[in-house]
């Protein structure tokens, strides 16, 4: 029996939206979620690596020091950052390919984070 192609264009959409909808949507806002994340942690380092290294013109309390503030801003982004990657461990873990993920995961969190630190505090010695 021959179906007309708008029938079958339909089946076609249909099976798309249903595999968008399961696999590739629920994916891509985890990536993007986590992404979010790392870049927050790496906009708190920088602010923390910033204010340790440079006297800015703001009086904390009258009392603390700039620089133990700045390490203690950099350690609250570095614990961020661990749990971030440390969520991202674990949902792949859950995956099939999971040691091969979770490398690569690891390789491209470690470059990136590293990488939008420095790109971070080159623009903001400008």
């Amino acid at each position: 029996m021959l179906i007309s192609t708008g029938e079958s264009m339909s089946d076609f959409r249909t099976r798309w939206l249903t595999f968008h909808g399961r696999h590739i949507e629920p994916a891509s806002k985890e990536i993007f979620g986590h992404v979010e994340k790392m870049v927050i942690g790496t906009l708190i380092i920088s602010a923390g690596a910033h204010v340790s290294s440079n006297e800015p013109l703001i009086v904390l309390f009258g009392y603390l020091r700039h620089g133990l503030v700045g390490r203690g801003v950099m350690l609250f982004g570095i614990v961020l950052l661990l749990l971030n990657f440390l969520d991202g461990l674990y949902k792949l873990a859950k995956l099939e390919w999971h040691v091969a993920l979770q490398i690569i995961m690891s390789l491209c969190y470690v470059i990136l984070s590293v990488r939008l630190i420095q790109l971070i505090l080159a623009f903001r010695g400008e």
